[in-house]
């Protein structure tokens, strides 16, 4: 999986983690951690509670999705091994631009728990369909509830939430279009690549096209394999949404437990929404310092400045920075797993 290129990877996230944390803090000119601390101090710890649940059912939900998916394909696999798979998925998208990272390293999983390469392929583009129908749902039902939170954020925050909107959409579509008729699809790419071609945007014609083959290919088997598997793909959806919803929540269980009133926990999760929408615009590492922006931009009108500062701190902090590090710990005893089952393999084999 590129060793190398993932610990660099990691450092990078390590500096744009510590670049958003300072850009948070520096919002308010006398905010320090002490009312960090402090707020933890006086939170309830039954919120506090609630908030590391919801973490801990964001890495477990997207695990059911895709053990749910292996299951109708014949391949029945351990709830334990699904949060290896989940956790190795959230981890490496987390450092890698755009999660490019994240399906590879699921996949690299999911193989060596001998689930053969042409059913992880296709358990991931679902999961990818599904994550994306349910990220758009997310962001429908936030206009439903509070269209007002929307029109308070900034232009430019309002031109980010916008602009994931159409990117999430388009994309869905397009998935949608590549198992359905890969072939209109496979005709408009190779008219796309031959005009690049002529105005010398691509060079390398020959590779891009290998690439498109590849792809539509993937995505003609994944329409072959989901054939008959309607409640299967019912009840990855409904995973996926419940693990982004409950992401979201985490920043509601901390404003509770920070003595918020409960009538207005539909606002901090609305907030939180169109901000998750509007990270997506922009390949960033784990969306981090734009997530931030748009949490404290649309935070400003529903508490006083520290309050907000807070709160997108102890948010972030659990939802992500905590999430990504218990993460990595469950990945590397996952890999620890894996290598002492080969060993013990190879034992038998010399016996």
């Amino acid at each position: 999986m590129g060793k190398k290129k993932n610990e660099i990877w990691s450092a990078v996230a390590l500096l744009l983690a510590t670049l958003s944390i300072w850009a948070v803090v520096r919002q308010a000119k006398n905010y320090s951690f002490e009312n960090f601390k402090e707020f933890f101090s006086k939170s309830d710890p039954f919120w506090v509670a609630m908030a590391i649940l919801c973490m801990i059912a964001f890495i477990l939900f997207e695990g059911l999705a895709l053990l749910g998916v292996l299951k109708a394909f014949g391949y029945k696999r351990s709830v334990n091994k699904g949060i290896v798979y989940s956790a190795a998925d959230i981890y490496f998208s987390a450092i890698t631009p755009s999660a490019t990272g994240g399906q590879p390293a699921c996949a690299y999983y999911m193989m060596a728990d001998g689930v053969p390469a042409a059913v992880s392929a296709v358990a991931l583009l679902l999961n990818l369909v599904m994550y994306t129908a349910s990220i758009m749902m997310i962001g429908i039902i936030a206009i439903i509830l509070r269209p007002s939170i929307f029109i308070n954020f900034t232009p430019f925050s309002k031109f980010l939430i916008v602009l994931g909107y159409v990117i999430q959409g388009t994309l869905i579509t397009l998935i949608i279009l590549l198992i359905k008729r890969e072939d209109w699809v496979h005709a408009i790419g190779v008219f796309l690549i031959r005009i690049l071609d002529k105005i010398k945007i691509v060079r390398n014609t020959e590779k891009v096209q290998k690439k498109l083959d590849r792809i539509t290919n993937e995505y003609r088997d994944c329409a072959e394999m989901i054939d008959g598997h309607r409640g299967m793909l019912v009840k990855c959806f409904i995973f996926n949404f419940l693990q982004r919803a409950l992401q979201i929540c985490v920043s509601v269980m901390l404003f509770f437990a920070g003595g918020g009133a409960l009538s207005g926990g539909i606002s901090i999760w609305v907030t939180h929404a169109f901000s998750v929408i509007g990270s997506n615009s922009i390949p960033i590492p784990g969306a981090m310092g734009v997530i931030d922006y748009l949490l404290l931009d649309g935070m400003k009108d529903l508490m006083d400045e520290q309050s907000a500062i807070t709160l997108e701190l102890a948010s972030r902090g659990i939802s992500f920075y905590v999430c990504v590090l218990t993460c990595i710990v469950i990945v590397i005893i996952g890999h620890f797993a894996i290598k002492r089952r080969t060993i013990s393999l190879q034992s038998e084999d010399d016996e």
